[in-house]
């Protein structure tokens, strides 16, 4: 299966694919500093700086990819920003993609195609075209509301996920009944509990003022279930992520732990020199690896997934989108 890995940021479609049968013909992103991220942990793939807002025809169907992934900016639908939805400047990329998928010739369509946001996503104006947009180009449809702790993974991220093709999906496997999660505890690092950094530790001022307001987490908790990070960890304190207490206080979670949370590969890093602030923000804005294979797994033959841990995907269920804080 060829893929076409549209806003790629670091990398989290690529990490999802990894040791299968899929090849990511192309990766594109408007932030070099992203991409520099997305280099350096897959050096082998083609990852190109494309403005999506710009890109032509061309440029997308020349790959000839089986499958188009699609992680659009967030910010026009999120609980916390303007809400501007179709008319914010950030969602000209995806209104441009749409363009193309309207107007390319069926033979050059994608077999599949998959797409990440946040819940407001699914009330959204957006939404509405592009459920249209493929309905009309003839793709069998499902769309779901998907949390990692829903896969076994201890962090509430939620995010809407469609996927559509051109051929039926898969039947759905029904994940009502969650495995159970993981401990908390497998994810971190024991060492920054007992002593962590001081640009790690939230200061004693703040957690004086803001403190009953953050979620503190206890490392040694069996039921400790990490919040949803966004990309403000690190710059804001409130409805960004949570904390875990250590010797010295209370202590953000390190970049390492949160991409663990987010299944990225143990050899995951980033470019040296890329600030702890930086580090954070790019995670904020990148992929549940586990949810994104749940999604893939529905694909029917042959643009299904061989070699990776499959998991789940389920029909929506007749409920509107739950708030995600950050």
């Amino acid at each position: 299966m060829r893929i076409l890995e549209l806003f790629c940021g670091i990398g989290g479609l690529a990490a999802a694919t990894s040791g299968t049968d899929a090849r990511v013909a192309c990766a594109m992103d408007h932030d070099p500093a992203v991409l520099a991220t997305y280099r350096c942990n897959h050096p082998g793939h083609q990852a190109v700086r494309v403005d999506l807002s710009r890109v032509s025809n061309w440029e997308l169907a020349t790959h000839g990819a089986d499958l188009w992934w699609l992680s659009p900016p967030c910010q026009p639908y999120t609980v916390r920003g303007n809400q501007l939805d179709l008319d914010d400047h950030r969602a000209a990329s995806l209104r441009r993609i749409l363009e193309i998928l309207e107007r390319l010739p069926a033979g050059k369509l994608p077999a599949s195609l998959a797409l990440e946001n946040v819940p407001g996503f699914l009330d959204s104006q957006a939404r509405q075209r592009l459920v249209a947009v493929l309905a009309e180009r003839g793709y069998d449809l499902r769309e779901q509301l998907l949390r990692p702790t829903s896969l076994g993974v201890p962090m509430r991220r939620e995010r809407y996920y469609l996927a559509a093709s051109l051929t039926p999906l898969r039947p759905l496997p029904d994940l009502a009944e969650p495995p159970p999660a993981k401990p908390l505890a497998d994810y971190l690092d024991r060492s920054l509990c007992d002593h962590a950094p001081a640009e790690l530790l939230v200061p004693g001022e703040a957690l004086a003022r803001f403190g009953p307001g953050l979620m503190v987490l206890d490392p040694d908790d069996p039921a400790a279930c990490a919040s949803c990070f966004a990309a403000s960890y690190g710059k804001t304190l409130m409805h960004s992520g949570a904390y875990l207490r250590c010797r010295q206080g209370v202590r953000h979670f390190a970049p390492g732990e949160i991409a663990r949370l987010l299944g990225l590969p143990s050899g995951f890093s980033f470019p040296p020199g890329l600030a702890l602030r930086r580090q954070w923000h790019q995670l904020g804005n990148s992929l549940s690896v586990d949810a994104v294979r749940a999604v893939l797994a529905i694909l029917p033959a042959p643009h299904r997934l061989t070699g990776a841990n499959e998991g789940g995907f389920r029909l929506p269920e007749p409920r509107r989108s739950l708030p995600c804080r950050g």
